[in-house]
């Protein structure tokens, strides 16, 4: 009763269910059947769609950016990334808008940095595909061009701690 009045899924409807795409094919009274990208069938109960927060795709504008996200060295050359993102992404035929191609450094830790690269698609489906194929044509080109993955760093580590240890030590 409360999907029926709520309306928060249809059938047909592309969700992205923990961590699942898939599409709605039945609402039942108690239960709803998913069918993933992978034709697997999942059966969810009803008052997940009403208690819990989802994603639903299909909703009013399909469009959709999906980022590519990527694990890089600090050292790794951002600007000869996005030039070569902002190349494959304005060739791939199923991109919709140059206006969301985009590369971000979004984060970084003692590790490396992590960049993400956008670009929009017209629907779920496409953009799945997009992400998919962009990022094997990215994680080639990095490795084709250089050392860009993260490195085992615990020398420097080790040698920056030591000598914040002696700073420490020492009177003012």
């Amino acid at each position: 009763l409360q999907i029926a009045i709520a309306k928060p899924i249809h059938i047909g409807d592309s969700v992205y269910y923990e961590g699942d795409w898939a599409y709605v094919e039945a609402i039942h009274y108690t239960y709803v059947e998913l069918r993933t990208w992978d034709l697997r069938r999942l059966i969810v109960p009803v008052t997940y769609f009403v208690s819990n927060t989802f994603e639903n795709w299909s909703k009013k504008d399909p469009h959709m950016i999906k980022p590519v996200a990527i694990v890089l060295d600090h050292c790794a050359d951002v600007e000869q990334l996005r030039q070569y993102w902002e190349e494959i992404a304005r060739q791939e035929e199923e991109v919709e808008d140059d206006e969301w191609i985009r590369t971000l450094v979004t984060d970084h830790d003692a590790r490396g940095m992590t960049v993400k690269f956008y670009c929009s698609a017209t629907d779920p489906t496409a953009a799945w595909r997009i992400n998919c194929k962009l990022r094997e044509k990215m994680l080639t080109y990095i490795q084709e061009h250089g050392a860009a993955w993260p490195l085992e760093r615990e020398f420097q580590l080790s040698s920056l701690d030591q000598d914040s240890e002696n700073e420490q030590e020492q009177p003012p």
